[in-house]
């Protein structure tokens, strides 16, 4: 009997915290036009199964306004097809793909997924490869990149809703998104600290900022319950803890190394952090580092160039550096990765098929992307990495991490899986739970999770 191992209902917010309003400055003083289109194209509601010569994509506010951008200057001229992009707050997008997928619906073309919730859609995703015109350029795709838009993903345990399908490119990655580290370069100099390389390195910086520069604490925790702190741990919990999970879903973190990993976290980092940190979601870091109050914190893309806007008094001081590796336990590194993928509805006609295969591979060009670097996108090719390594200060850190980086859980449990995990390591903070006792009851809570949806036979 097959298991449905797939939830439906909502998710939380973004992981990176943000709104998805405003998610790169340089876009967002042009920004009008495009507000217009998305203001039309929800009139429109997409484009149904019509004209294959004008194809419709559901994509998230902020990520989804600089693809529209790259649809009015490159897209569209290269491909000759109309695109309709409809932006949607992430919520709501979630919502919006799951209506439409699992009734078998045609109102989008091009459905544009966070990467946690691509083990949820991509089985109503079509294998991506057959429609694109010249293939994914795969010689100058990051193999992180390649392996998070396949069904199912390469190295990861085997999930009941998978079971028989064929490994197949069910999407490809538009942005390449991976968790950064900020650090004041001058509050380290003042202590003669360099830029951390290990978790170790942060502590020990961060005491030393905490001791000798007043009123500046030398981490931030953002330990809001549920999906915000599991978002700043997670990386953190693989840099120590190893994997999160075996390969038979068995949780990994109730042993000495992911335990370990927990008690640094709600003792070590805690000691050099803020009071509060039980209530900090993005907007506490990002207006503590911005105003120099504390040191060094995790930050994803869209929070480092908000990092060095204008409207931040320490941008000068502000460096970015792939996130630390483990100084104990795994001992290694683990960004955390953060894409965003495109995908062909599978429920679409052939011809429209073509259309949207024509699309991607034109905003997946070598030509398209050096555009939307300009615009301020985040690149996912080895060789727009490499001709524009100047155009952001955090594009090596990024670049370096996503060689590493390392997706969630591939499991549609997964929203439910970071909140239960994220109110545990809450109430860790809190002092209201040890370290052992959040991941003793993590293991027991997560895994009747998965064995209700048959993830042990």
């Amino acid at each position: 009997m097959a298991h449905n191992d797939k939830p439906y209902g909502t998710v939380e917010g973004r992981p990176d915290g943000t709104t998805g309003s405003a998610t790169r400055r340089r876009f967002l003083a042009g920004a009008g036009s495009a507000a217009t289109a998305t203001a039309l194209a929800g009139c429109l509601g997409g484009s149904g199964d019509g004209n294959e010569n004008e194809i419709s994509v559901a994509f998230v506010s902020g990520e989804g306004e600089l693809f529209e951008s790259l649809v009015d200057e490159y897209i569209e001229d290269d491909t000759g097809i109309t695109v309709n992009v409809e932006l949607f707050p992430y919520a709501n997008l979630f919502e919006r793909t799951q209506s439409v997928l699992s009734t078998q619906g045609n109102e989008y073309d091009i459905l544009c997924v966070d990467d946690p919730w691509f083990p949820q859609f991509a089985p109503d995703l079509d294998p991506i490869e057959q429609w694109l015109p010249e293939g994914t350029p795969d010689d100058q795709l990051l193999d992180t990149v390649k392996d998070i838009a396949t069904w199912p993903t390469p190295g990861a345990p085997d999930i009941p809703s998978a079971e028989g399908l064929e490994q197949q490119r069910r999407g490809q990655v538009i942005v390449g998104n991976a968790q950064l580290f900020a650090y004041n370069e001058a509050h380290f100099e003042e202590v003669g600290a360099d830029a951390p390389e290990t978790w170790g390195d942060v502590y020990e910086a961060g005491q030393q900022i905490s001791d000798q520069i007043d009123g500046t604490d030398g981490f931030i925790i953002r330990g809001k319950r549920g999906n915000p702190v599991m978002a700043n741990f997670f990386a953190l919990g693989n840099a120590i803890g190893g994997q999160m999970f075996d390969d038979d879903w068995g949780y990994n973190w109730a042993g000495e190394d992911g335990t370990s990993a927990v008690d640094f976290y709600i003792n070590d980092l805690k000691s050099i952090s803020p009071d509060g940190v039980t209530t900090f979601d993005s907007d506490a870091v990002l207006n503590s580092l911005s105003d120099g109050s504390v040191a060094q914190g995790p930050a994803w893309p869209a929070a480092a160039s908000n990092l060095l806007g204008e409207d931040s008094a320490e941008a000068d001081n502000l460096a970015f550096t792939p996130i630390p590796k483990g100084h104990i336990g795994a001992q290694q590194s683990a960004p955390t990765q953060g894409n965003w993928i495109m995908g062909i509805n599978s429920y679409i006609s052939d011809a429209k098929k073509e259309s949207a295969g024509e699309v991607i591979q034109s905003a997946i060009s070598k030509e398209a992307q050096d555009s939307y670097v300009e615009l301020g996108g985040v690149p996912f090719r080895h060789d727009t990495f490499e001709d524009n390594m100047d155009a952001q200060p955090w594009f090596s850190a990024l670049y370096e991490s996503l060689q590493t980086a390392q997706w969630r859980p591939r499991t549609p449990l997964w929203s439910e899986i970071q909140v239960e995990h994220g109110t545990l390591l809450n109430s860790a903070l809190a002092g209201d739970i040890s370290a052992e006792e959040c991941t003793q009851q993590a293991q027991e809570t997560l895994e009747e999770i998965l064995d209700g949806s048959g993830y042990y036979g």
